[in-house]
């Protein structure tokens, strides 16, 4: 009984302890941390304050009526009366209209005494237009011009808007805003400032002590206090209603006051107030420059949180005692069944180890931990019986297994041996000692390598002490009893055998397989050499075909028997702009969609269905096929061209081609015939050109040999008309003979030319020498200083080439002016040496745009025709300098002549230096008589200018 009792006597007083010392602490912690929060609302309440009282204010700044009287300069009662009825309205108690420098311009309060506010960082950031609020603090002297009644020595205010208003001589605290009022050219720069007296304002403090403390929230119907204070006495304080006091002033603890004031911190403590413990909190209040100017304080009454706990507690430790009773009597009540049931249990282990394992503790009395023990305890038993059956049944099976084994290794069809680690034979079933051709008996007392021809005793020894459990698995030679061997397959692994490490070898007669892949090898070969051959035959004509398609300038476009593009040659791209991975796949109307938006508008691309179907009626497929003669027919008249404007402009004609092919459907080809077309287009130009230019002499011909046959003319009319149809005979037959040169220097392509060097001055100078000037004209100059080495050339098509450039010099400044000739000397961008020759005139010169046509056949840039020519000549002159690998070089400006250079390869080329040699003097050129005659291949082919 007294061990049933014990924790009860022990546990109470200890836990009683623990509850008063712990408890008290949390307690008081909970008390604490409920004070931190009144203190922080109350704190949040005179910010709010503070905020509405700058918002409040700042509207009034802004309202239309005090803008205007200050505007007007209205008198001072009238604005007094307006700020006294925003003021009431507003609640604040006190508005003043000053100037920027502090000057009052009106009151809401009795007429000021002093005409200049206070000092006030509010008011200063006011002035530079920042509307502000916060809490300030002023001596009463301070006040005349605010609240002239605090400034009164009784300190009785004459009016003020609060319920008691602010008494006695202390300091006074504040909510003080300032707005500055909007610019106006009229009006003062004014500020407006107003506020809120903290002093004995009663409402604000018990509106205060409502919200953070309620009627009805503290235990006991008790009441919270809340009170500001200057220094250490209070300014305004929360009246006790239960108590029967009313708002008085109050001190504040001097370790808050120290604690605040002095350390900027916040301070929790015991306040005592009319014989009342109240648990009270302080909290600094600052002004907007953080300077500590006042307090603020909350507390409540903690004595009904004091009773609440002991009451607790004692209820604590009342049930705890109850229950601790309780526990014990159940533990009296429980100990003799408890020992009677291990009783029994100590019972049941001790028969089972005197060998019955039959006997079982049976049901549990009861579902708890000495049932559960002794539940698992015949589970034991019962699992030691089962494992005994089991047991039992396991060395039956591993009999029958065994003996399945032996089984199989009786009649297994490869050889089976197990050897020791030095290769002795331990073991080996019948088919090993067939193979080798003896018994088993006989083959117990052989080794490996009295069977083994290809490996030596050392392989053998190396392989049986390196093979693993994984084994190795090899072809070798064995050699039977009688002399004879046959190819085996072996393979050796180690296994364990209870703690001892055998090899087991498994080997295979495997001369019949090898026989066959011996056959089978032969065969192999001769297959794999005819592949070879057959791949080969087919990679160089794939070799081939790709060779053709690359270097093709045709573009061919292969597709499937889905009609899906497969492949396009690289001409194909060059053609189009396109990519492979752009038309790789694409079906036949994308990639007709993709060139037709790359054609131009005019001419697209015709489309693969359209080209299938033309083809098909020119082809004649649904008659069976054409005939070869009918197919070219077709061809010849019709060509199916467009016109690429991507990537550059082309002429391009297409052609489809239907397949029989397996894989290959259709194939699309593309040739350009850019070069075709415009060679037809020129050669059609230079038709109609080159009639019109005959056409021109021979109707005048025409005409006047009319006039002669249908007329009798006097001799000198004659005279005149034959003169003229001489002439234009003559034009005619220099058309008809440059004709004839240009189209045979185009034809043989210089194979007609003699080429062999020549001084270039000496060309210029026969040239000179042979020209008829025109009559008043000067010869030309000629300059070069210059050493300059020989040209490789036809001299008779040089001579026609400069002869045709400076003609064209002289006919094209009819106003007269000199012609320069210039020899001259450079490397090309390839280091080539070339010699050139420059004339130069001042005549009618061409614009940019006729420069571009100079070469052109029967071009002429003066279209007055009061200047001679046929337009052929500077064609001549690009042949010819092409044919020489030459270059030709036009400037010009329209009214300041031109300059044509002609430059030539030098017959000396590298990197040496030109050999020098001093050029003869250029004799200016005589002018010949007027009947001297042409030289012989005349050069009156017009240079345009």
């Amino acid at each position: 009984m007294a061990l049933g009792l014990m924790p009860l006597l022990l546990a109470l007083p200890l836990l009683m302890l623990v509850l008063g010392v712990i408890g008290g602490h949390f307690a008081q912690d909970l008390l604490e941390g409920n004070l931190r929060s009144h203190l922080a609302a109350a704190e949040n309440y005179l910010e709010q304050q503070r905020s509405q009282t700058g918002i409040r204010l700042a509207q009034l700044a802004r309202a239309q009526r005090l803008v205007q009287l200050n505007d007007t300069a209205a008198p001072r009662e009238e604005i007094d009366r307006h700020l006294r009825t925003a003021a009431e309205g507003a609640g604040l108690d006190y508005l003043v209209l000053a100037r920027s420098d502090g000057h009052v311009l009106g009151s809401s309060s009795a007429q000021p005494a002093h005409p200049v506010l206070p000092p006030s960082a509010v008011i200063r950031q006011a002035s530079i237009g920042v509307a502000s609020a916060g809490f300030e603090r002023f001596e009463r002297t301070q006040l005349a011009a605010l609240l002239p009644p605090l400034a009164e020595p009784s300190g009785t205010p004459a009016e003020t808007p609060s319920a008691s208003g602010p008494r006695g001589n202390a300091p006074v605290l504040l909510i003080h805003a300032a707005a500055h009022l909007p610019l106006s050219v009229r009006g003062a720069d004014a500020v407006l400032v107003g506020g809120i007296v903290l002093n004995h304002n009663s409402a604000l403090i018990e509106h205060l002590r409502e919200i953070i403390y309620p009627v009805g929230s503290l235990p006991g119907n008790a009441e919270g206090m809340t009170a500001l204070y200057v220094g250490g006495d209070s300014i305004t304080a929360s009246r006790q209603r239960l108590q029967g006091q009313h708002s008085s002033a109050i001190s504040a603890p001097q370790q808050a006051v120290a604690g605040v004031l002095q350390t900027d911190k916040r301070w929790l403590g015991e306040q005592w107030l009319a014989g009342t413990r109240y648990l009270a909190g302080f909290q600094r209040i600052t002004d907007t420059g953080g300077q500590t100017i006042g307090m603020l304080g909350v507390g409540f009454p903690d004595a009904p949180y004091r009773r609440l706990f002991w009451w607790l507690l004692t209820s604590v430790a009342a049930l705890f005692a109850l229950t601790m009773l309780a526990i014990s009597t159940l533990v009296l009540r429980a100990g003799k069944e408890l020992t009677q049931r291990l009783r029994h249990i100590s019972d049941t282990m001790t028969l089972v180890q005197s060998g019955n394992r039959q006997v079982r503790c049976g049901p549990p009395l009861r579902e708890d931990e000495l049932g559960e023990l002794a539940r698992h305890f015949d589970e034991l038993l019962q699992t030691l019986c089962d494992q005994d059956a089991r047991q039992l049944a396991a060395q039956a099976a591993l009999t029958e297994e065994a003996q399945r084994s032996r089984a199989l290794f009786e009649h297994a069809n490869d050889g089976i041996l197990l050897l020791s680690p030095h290769g002795r034979v331990l073991e080996a079933n019948p088919k090993a000692a067939a193979m080798l051709g003896c018994s088993v008996e006989d083959l117990q007392q052989q080794r490996m390598q009295d069977w083994d021809i290809n490996l030596t005793r050392s392989d053998i020894e190396q392989l049986l002490e390196h093979v693993g459990p994984e084994g190795q698995l090899f072809e070798t030679r064995h050699q039977r009893r009688d002399g004879s061997s046959y190819d085996a397959e072996v393979s050796v692994s180690r296994v364990q055998w209870g703690d001892r490490g055998l090899i087991f070898l498994l080997q295979r007669d495997i001369s019949q397989r090898k026989a066959v892949e011996s056959e089978l090898l032969r065969y192999r070969l001769s297959l794999e050499s005819q592949v070879d051959e057959r791949t080969q035959a087919l990679n160089d004509r794939n070799e081939q075909l790709d060779t053709i398609f690359s270097l093709s300038p045709d573009g061919f476009v292969s597709f499937d028997d889905q009609r899906r593009v497969r492949f396009a040659n690289d001409a194909f791209f060059r053609l189009t702009g396109l990519t492979m991975p752009q038309v790789t796949g694409l079906a036949e109307s994308d990639l007709s969609t993709l060139l037709v938006g790359r054609s131009r508008p005019g001419r697209p691309f015709p489309g693969l269905a359209r080209l299938r179907r033309l083809q098909a009626d020119t082809t004649g497929l649904d008659r069976g096929g054409p005939s070869p003669a009918e197919l070219l027919e077709a061809t010849r008249r019709r060509r199916d061209l467009f016109e690429l404007d991507s990537p550059r402009h082309r002429v391009v004609e297409a052609g489809l081609r239907l397949s029989q092919a397996a894989h290959v459907s259709q194939v699309l080809y593309l040739r350009d015939v850019t070069h075709e077309t415009e060679v037809d287009r020129m050669k059609s130009e230079f038709l109609s050109t080159a009639a019109h230019e005959l056409r021109t002499p021979m109707t005048s011909i025409y005409g006047f040999v009319q006039l002669l046959t249908l007329r009798r003319m006097d001799e000198s009319r004659t005279r005149d008309l034959l003169g003229t149809i001489a002439r234009q005979s003559g034009l005619m037959i220099e058309i008809i003979n440059q004709l004839l040169d240009l189209a045979r220097i185009e034809s043989r392509r210089g194979q007609d030319f003699r080429r062999e060097p020549h001084a270039l001055a000496d060309l210029v100078r026969a040239v000179l020498e042979g020209y008829r000037l025109p009559p008043g004209r000067e010869p030309a100059q000629v300059q070069s200083d210059l050493q300059l080495p020989d040209v490789i050339g036809d001299g008779q098509k040089l001579q026609q080439a400069l002869l045709n450039i400076i003609a064209n010099a002289y006919k094209y400044s009819p106003a007269g002016g000199p012609v320069n000739i210039a020899l001259l000397q450079r490397c090309d961008d390839d280091g080539r040496n070339q010699i050139g020759v420059a004339v130069s005139d001042t005549g009618i010169g061409m614009t940019a745009e006729q420069l571009t046509h100079v070469c052109e056949r029967f071009y002429r840039a003066d279209s007055s025709g009061n200047i001679p020519g046929t337009g052929l000549g500077m064609a001549i002159v690009k042949e010819i300098i092409d044919l020489h690998s030459g270059e030709l070089h036009l400037q010009s400006q329209p009214g300041a002549g031109s300059t044509v250079t002609l430059w030539l390869p030098a017959a000396i080329q590298g990197t040496e230096p030109l050999p020098q040699r001093r050029l003869p003097a250029l004799a200016p050129p005589q002018t010949p008589s007027p009947a001297a005659p042409h030289p012989p291949t005349p050069a009156d082919a017009a240079l345009p200018h």
